[in-house]
């Protein structure tokens, strides 16, 4: 299933695990991320879980242990993203129209900026830009339009929307909006976004209108699941589809470098199942996109590209025991981390033995209830802070300011930049 070209990865075994709830709760881990070591010795970074309770979670990355847990959102969580220059600040995506900004600096966290769009939008997912100053989410369909919105961090103001690159042309049984939204990691201009029209857009913010924005558009044929830059420079895009298919574009040349459908049947060949794919990573010192596919039992195996397929390099048994819904891949470290239907984020880390030692079912357990497997004694999850929405929230910006073809970030006329 593997060779010694992927080693980095086949060494890849369960570090630690910490469940958010009892596994008969039923509690979800739908999205996470985990913040960026602010120095070489700075404290242990943090994982964020977005639950399905509506509940953020924040766990140590290393031993994962639970750091607090704050109950803001009124409906689902849709994304979770650490802020890229300042990691100390945590925003949150939510199906109740609202984009929190929340400070893990402050004893019980301080209660969060709160970002709003055009009244009745409920935000499928977003992203920060590189430099932190600009929030963009998507949203799903309002009357006839499904918008990509933009804020300013600092102040929190609407600063403007794009309607008409991504199309509403699709059936009754799959309602469109926007999926994906992500960020260039280290432009912040450049925007990718992912909807269920199949489309994937690429737009450089920076331009006057969101004509001139729109770089160029890529068709995946199907429901856009999943989306990320990948490549040495980050000068590739994938997706992930809702048939189980992948593609691979050039997002300078919009040219496609890799499709691969029937994923399920051409990984038998390796004896692999693979029920649904989770997302993908790039390995920097492998010089390669890889695949996290995973069984309903919680079975997860990585998979890498070929020249006319995919191929089964490693599985990753025994942490989890359902669907895996996220992860998160921090290059610098090597580190795996997974989150999924089970309750559990699970760590993986590589080992520098052959052999390395794994824990029992028995200590699997124990971690997943939330007992300590030396001494047995239970440590429940504390319950999460309810957190009230700040008296001077911001109204909503009412529909009828939104102008087709305006520059995004409002100020109209002329060239004029957004002053970073």
């Amino acid at each position: 299933m593997s060779s010694n070209l992927f080693s980095p990865v086949t060494k890849l075994h369960l570090s630690n695990l910490s469940s958010i709830a009892p596994p008969e709760s039923e509690l979800y881990v739908l999205e996470m991320d985990v913040q960026r070591r602010a120095s070489p010795h700075g404290p242990e970074p943090m994982i964020a879980a977005a639950c399905s309770d509506h509940s953020l979670r924040f766990f140590t990355r290393d031993k994962v242990n639970l750091v607090g847990s704050m109950m803001g959102h009124k409906n689902r969580i849709t994304g979770v993203k650490f802020a890229k220059k300042n990691p100390s600040l945590c925003f949150t995506s939510s199906l109740d129209g609202t984009i929190r900004c929340w400070d893990t600096r402050t004893k019980g966290f301080k209660p969060p900026q709160i970002f709003t769009g055009y009244e009745g939008c409920a935000f499928t997912s977003f992203d920060v830009n590189c430099d932190d100053d600009v929030v963009c989410a998507g949203t799903e369909l309002v009357e006839e339009d499904a918008y990509l919105m933009f804020w300013d961090v600092r102040s929190t103001n609407l600063l403007g929307a794009y309607k008409e690159s991504h199309s509403d042309d699709i059936t009754q049984n799959n309602p469109f909006q926007v999926r994906q939204v992500q960020f260039h990691p280290a432009k912040a201009d450049s925007l990718a976004t992912g909807s269920t029209d199949g489309l994937v857009c690429v737009f450089d913010i920076g331009k006057n209108n969101e004509q001139e924005a729109l770089i160029t558009t890529l068709n995946s044929e199907s429901t856009v699941q999943r989306i990320g830059w990948c490549g040495s420079n980050n000068e590739y895009l994938y997706c992930l589809t809702d048939v189980f298919s992948i593609m691979v574009w050039d997002a300078v040349e919009s040219s496609t470098l890799i499709k691969f459908t029937n994923i399920r049947e051409s990984l038998k060949e390796d004896d692999c199942k693979v029920d649904y794919l989770v997302d993908c990573f790039y390995h920097t010192s492998l010089k390669s996109l890889l695949i996290l596919g995973g069984t309903e039992a919680g079975e997860v195996s990585l998979l890498s590209a070929g020249r006319d397929r995919l191929h089964a390099i490693h599985t990753l048994p025994g942490a989890h025991s359902g669907v895996v819904r996220c992860l998160n891949w921090d290059s610098q470290n090597e580190v795996l981390v997974t989150g999924g239907e089970d309750s559990v984020v699970s760590v993986w880390r590589k080992s520098a033995l052959d052999n390395p030692i794994l824990l029992s079912e028995e200590e699997l357990e124990d971690l997943k209830s939330g007992r300590d497997p030396v001494t047995k004694e239970n440590n429940p999850p504390p319950p999460p802070t309810a957190m009230d929405s700040p008296k001077m929230m911001k109204p909503r910006v009412p529909r009828s300011k939104f102008q087709r073809g305006r520059k995004p970030y409002g100020r109209g006329g002329g060239g004029s930049q957004f002053r970073r």
